[in-house]
């Protein structure tokens, strides 16, 4: 582990230092260091901070694998304590069957006409007489001053067994009830505790997300970008597409159009975008080509934000970045889309849009991301056998809604 790389991301990420506290086994300081390394190339410290001053990609590119760090370290976390409450949990239970076996053997015992099951009983009267007997007597009794030490130990020997014996005989007589209500509590505790946990969780991976988000530029670009667009926001942190969904959909049923059913489409019927398969799955039950035509806009709008909108988490991208991962989703799939978003916006692509990702797409120029965006789908749709038939009509709209996805983020932008 090299030290000096571990200070030198800490100094551009405050969290990694707690990072690493909350990290036992010490392996989170190993990964620290290692994604300083490989972003910057360097093992000298020195050398490692000038390709960080002089490349912004560079520094986005670390607070994005230090985020991820973050969260491999607290899913390690809540594994751990997972586990151990688990086990606490377990013990508990064991307990409580123990009492409740022993109470279950003396009412066999009683059934069968046993005497043995006076025994129980009997030993629990005498130990309860006693131990309020030897309470009374030393509450009320009156003892010779200065007791020799051998009479002190006597009596604190005593007691302590007579304490020991009475809770015994409690736990034994009415231990079911209070196992139940310790069960209770235990249950209530570790969900309590879980939820803290995951809420300190994801509001740390939200901390170092958003301090990604205010780095200059994106982490990489791995489609080359057409011509500049004009659109050139500051580089603050962009604004999320929270209540933009309705300003999307507009454009996506203006490319969807009403009801068609062209044989070589593999969807079959389809009306406001929406097919008959996709209707049935909404509804839960089998339709007809008429229900599809008859579909109303009221609940296309409940299944594009149900099925499409919601997944893809575009409540959480920028104005303009929303709609061209909306459309492409509704076009060409969920998962599709949000791979593409990834592959553009430089972070793994996993299918699914988390901090990471938010992060990484917040911190790049939306203009540039919207031109790369349009290019990866029109790089997929040159792959499909059914281009030829359909791609005349695919390239219209991939430029229409590249288009608008530009003026809604100029609209966006914050004044210069």
């Amino acid at each position: 582990m090299s030290l000096p790389l571990v200070a030198l991301a800490a100094a551009l990420v405050p969290d990694v230092v707690r990072i690493i506290a909350g990290d036992r086994a010490g392996t989170s300081a190993g990964h620290v260091a290692e994604a300083v390394r490989s972003v910057t190339g360097s093992d000298d410290p020195v050398e490692a901070q000038r390709q960080l001053d002089a490349n912004p990609a560079a520094v986005t590119q670390l607070k994005i694998r230090l985020a991820e760090i973050a969260l491999e370290q607290e899913k390690a976390q809540r594994d751990a304590a997972d586990a151990a409450r688990k086990a606490e949990f377990e013990d508990l239970k064991s307990r409580i069957a123990d009492t409740q076996g022993a109470r279950s053997t003396m009412v066999e015992l009683a059934r069968s006409g046993s005497v043995t099951v006076w025994g129980a009983p009997l030993i629990s009267a005498v130990v309860t007489v006693g131990f309020f007997g030897v309470l009374i007597t030393l509450v009320l009794g009156k003892t010779e001053p200065g007791p020799s030490e051998f009479v002190k130990s006597v009596l604190n020997i005593t007691v302590g067994a007579l304490v020991a014996a009475f809770t015994a005989v409690v736990n034994f007589w009415i231990g079911s009830s209070e196992g139940s209500r310790s069960k209770d509590a235990t249950v209530q505790t570790l969900q309590a505790a879980q939820t803290e946990q995951t809420n300190r969780a994801i509001q740390s991976v939200q901390e170092i997300a958003q301090t990604a988000a205010r780095a200059p530029a994106a982490a990489a670009q791995p489609l080359a970008p057409p011509a500049a667009q004009p659109v050139r926001p500051a580089a603050a942190e962009r604004p999320a597409g929270r209540g933009n969904f309705a300003a999307c959909l507009v454009q996506v049923l203006q490319q969807e159009g009403g009801f068609v059913n062209n044989p070589a489409d593999p969807g079959g019927a389809t009306n406001l975008g929406i097919t008959r398969k996709t209707l049935e799955a909404f509804r839960e039950k089998t339709v007809t080509e008429d229900d599809v035509r008859n579909l109303t806009k009221e609940e296309a709008q409940e299944i594009y934000r149900a099925n499409y909108w919601n997944p893809m988490r575009c409540d959480d991208l920028p104005p303009g970045i929303d709609l061209m991962v909306f459309d492409f989703g509704t076009n060409a799939g969920p998962q599709r889309s949000v791979k593409l978003l990834q592959r553009v916006a430089g972070v793994t692509d996993d299918g699914s849009v988390g901090p990471i990702t938010v992060a990484a797409v917040r911190a790049a120029d939306p203009a540039e991301l919207i031109a790369r965006f349009a290019q990866g789908r029109m790089e997929h749709y040159r792959s499909l056998p059914t281009f030829e038939v359909f791609g005349r009509g695919w390239t219209s709209r991939t430029d229409a809604v590249k288009q608008a996805a530009l003026r809604m983020a100029l609209a966006a932008a914050p004044a210069s």
